[in-house]
Protein backbone atom coordinates (compact mmCIF):
# COMPACT_ATOMS: atom_id res chain seq x y z
CA UNK A 1 0.00 0.00 0.00
CA UNK A 2 0.56 3.62 -0.28
CA UNK A 3 -0.49 6.77 -0.61
CA UNK A 4 -0.48 9.84 -2.52
CA UNK A 5 -1.27 13.73 -0.90
CA UNK A 6 -1.98 16.28 -3.46
CA UNK A 7 -1.62 19.58 -1.85
CA UNK A 8 -2.67 22.97 -3.31
CA UNK A 9 -1.89 26.26 -1.74
CA UNK A 10 -5.51 28.20 -1.10
CA UNK A 11 -5.85 31.35 -2.95
CA UNK A 12 -2.17 31.22 -3.94
CA UNK A 13 -3.00 33.61 -7.00
CA UNK A 14 -4.05 36.49 -4.45
CA UNK A 15 -1.52 36.64 -2.74
CA UNK A 16 0.70 36.85 -5.92
CA UNK A 17 -1.32 39.55 -7.36
CA UNK A 18 -1.33 41.78 -3.65
CA UNK A 19 2.03 41.06 -2.41
CA UNK A 20 4.34 40.50 -5.95
CA UNK A 21 5.73 37.25 -7.14
CA UNK A 22 8.96 37.86 -5.18
CA UNK A 23 6.59 37.04 -2.00
CA UNK A 24 4.83 34.42 -3.85
CA UNK A 25 8.31 32.94 -3.68
CA UNK A 26 9.04 33.42 -0.11
CA UNK A 27 5.31 31.95 0.78
CA UNK A 28 6.33 28.46 -1.25
CA UNK A 29 9.48 28.27 -0.15
CA UNK A 30 8.15 28.49 3.65
CA UNK A 31 5.47 25.84 3.02
CA UNK A 32 8.08 23.47 1.19
CA UNK A 33 9.93 23.90 4.41
CA UNK A 34 7.12 22.81 6.66
CA UNK A 35 6.24 20.20 4.02
CA UNK A 36 9.79 18.93 4.77
CA UNK A 37 9.61 19.42 8.46
CA UNK A 38 6.55 17.02 9.05
CA UNK A 39 6.46 14.67 5.97
CA UNK A 40 8.59 11.26 7.29
CA UNK A 41 11.91 10.39 6.32
CA UNK A 42 10.70 7.83 3.90
CA UNK A 43 8.10 10.18 1.94
CA UNK A 44 8.82 11.53 -1.36
CA UNK A 45 8.18 15.47 -1.29
CA UNK A 46 7.94 17.89 -4.78
CA UNK A 47 6.88 20.73 -5.99
CA UNK A 48 4.03 20.01 -8.67
CA UNK A 49 3.33 23.15 -10.96
CA UNK A 50 2.86 26.41 -9.42
CA UNK A 51 1.60 26.05 -6.26
CA UNK A 52 0.28 22.55 -5.84
CA UNK A 53 2.91 19.64 -4.00
CA UNK A 54 2.62 15.77 -3.94
CA UNK A 55 3.67 13.54 -1.01
CA UNK A 56 4.82 10.08 -1.96
CA UNK A 57 4.44 8.05 1.24
CA UNK A 58 5.32 4.41 0.72
CA UNK A 59 3.91 1.79 3.26
CA UNK A 60 0.99 3.85 4.29
CA UNK A 61 -2.68 3.27 4.96
CA UNK A 62 -5.61 5.80 3.89
CA UNK A 63 -6.09 6.39 7.85
CA UNK A 64 -1.91 7.03 8.00
CA UNK A 65 -2.13 9.39 4.88
CA UNK A 66 -5.37 11.44 6.18
CA UNK A 67 -3.26 11.17 9.33
CA UNK A 68 -0.12 12.72 7.66
CA UNK A 69 -2.37 15.33 5.83
CA UNK A 70 -4.09 16.45 8.75
CA UNK A 71 -0.63 16.79 10.13
CA UNK A 72 0.90 18.67 7.35
CA UNK A 73 -2.08 20.96 6.90
CA UNK A 74 -2.06 22.25 10.72
CA UNK A 75 1.70 22.89 10.14
CA UNK A 76 0.99 25.14 7.82
CA UNK A 77 -1.94 26.60 8.78
CA UNK A 78 -0.98 26.97 12.50
CA UNK A 79 1.78 29.97 12.28
CA UNK A 80 1.83 32.88 9.96
CA UNK A 81 4.60 33.05 7.27
CA UNK A 82 6.19 36.86 7.59
CA UNK A 83 7.19 38.54 4.48
CA UNK A 84 10.85 40.43 4.44
CA UNK A 85 8.75 43.79 4.95
CA UNK A 86 7.34 42.44 8.03
CA UNK A 87 3.95 41.70 6.57
CA UNK A 88 2.65 38.45 8.06
CA UNK A 89 0.47 36.05 5.97
CA UNK A 90 -1.86 32.86 7.04
CA UNK A 91 -2.31 30.33 4.69
CA UNK A 92 -4.41 27.59 4.34
CA UNK A 93 -3.76 24.57 1.73
CA UNK A 94 -6.29 22.01 0.59
CA UNK A 95 -5.23 18.20 0.78
CA UNK A 96 -6.95 15.67 -1.56
CA UNK A 97 -5.51 12.40 -0.49
CA UNK A 98 -5.95 8.77 -2.30
CA UNK A 99 -4.02 5.26 -1.70
CA UNK A 100 -3.30 2.31 -4.11
CA UNK A 101 -4.44 -0.33 -4.51
CA UNK A 102 -7.92 0.15 -2.27
CA UNK A 103 -8.50 3.68 -4.98
CA UNK A 104 -6.57 2.82 -7.91
CA UNK A 105 -4.94 -0.18 -9.95
CA UNK A 106 -1.67 2.25 -11.54
CA UNK A 107 -0.35 5.25 -11.16
CA UNK A 108 -2.27 7.33 -13.60
CA UNK A 109 -5.29 6.49 -11.61
CA UNK A 110 -4.01 7.26 -8.05
CA UNK A 111 -2.68 10.64 -9.13
CA UNK A 112 -6.20 11.04 -10.69
CA UNK A 113 -8.13 10.02 -7.54
CA UNK A 114 -5.73 12.25 -5.32
CA UNK A 115 -6.83 14.96 -7.84
CA UNK A 116 -10.72 14.51 -7.69
CA UNK A 117 -10.40 14.20 -3.80
CA UNK A 118 -8.77 17.87 -4.08
CA UNK A 119 -11.23 19.82 -6.41
CA UNK A 120 -14.24 18.00 -3.97
CA UNK A 121 -12.80 20.20 -0.85
CA UNK A 122 -11.98 22.90 -3.26
CA UNK A 123 -16.01 22.86 -4.25
CA UNK A 124 -16.76 22.52 -0.33
CA UNK A 125 -14.86 25.74 1.09
CA UNK A 126 -11.10 24.70 0.56
CA UNK A 127 -8.87 24.78 3.70
CA UNK A 128 -9.13 20.79 4.70
CA UNK A 129 -7.98 17.45 4.07
CA UNK A 130 -10.26 14.78 2.15
CA UNK A 131 -9.78 10.73 1.63
CA UNK A 132 -11.44 10.28 -1.99
CA UNK A 133 -14.34 8.44 -2.20
CA UNK A 134 -16.29 6.94 -5.40
CA UNK A 135 -19.47 8.06 -4.02
CA UNK A 136 -18.98 11.96 -3.98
Amino acid sequence: EFALLLMDIDHFKRYNDTYGHPAGDTLLSAVAERVLANARKVDLTARYGGDEFVILSPDTSAEEALLLADRLHQAIASEPIVLTDGTSIHLTVSIGVATYPTHASNSDELFKRSDEALYWIKSHGRNRTHLYSPEE
